[in-house]
């Protein structure tokens, strides 16, 4: 039978045996703590990911547009036309 000490991963080869050893645990602990704080306030800024996603986006439609100017432009006229048309419509009716 083997001792407590003397086995692989046990709560002693954890625990911090020195001074620098605790310091140096304490400093690791801290950072992971700063590292899920920032992660934490990035996930619950919801206004500045809206923007994020809103510009790219934009961006997206931005390349297409230019990408494609024929289709854009197809596209722009058909929906002017149809507008029209459904506004000459409402008037006369």
């Amino acid at each position: 039978m083997m001792s407590s000490t003397s086995q692989a991963g046990s709560p002693d080869d954890e625990f911090p045996q020195t001074v620098e050893q605790a310091r140096t645990d304490i400093e690791l602990t801290r950072q992971e703590l700063g590292e899920t704080a920032r992660e934490l306030v990035q996930r619950l800024d919801v206004g500045r990911r809206a923007r994020e996603q809103f510009q790219d986006r934009s961006r997206l439609a931005l390349n297409t547009m230019r990408a494609n100017p024929v289709a854009v432009a197809a596209g722009g006229s058909a929906l002017t036309l149809a507008v029209g048309g459904l506004l000459t419509w409402r008037i006369k009716r």
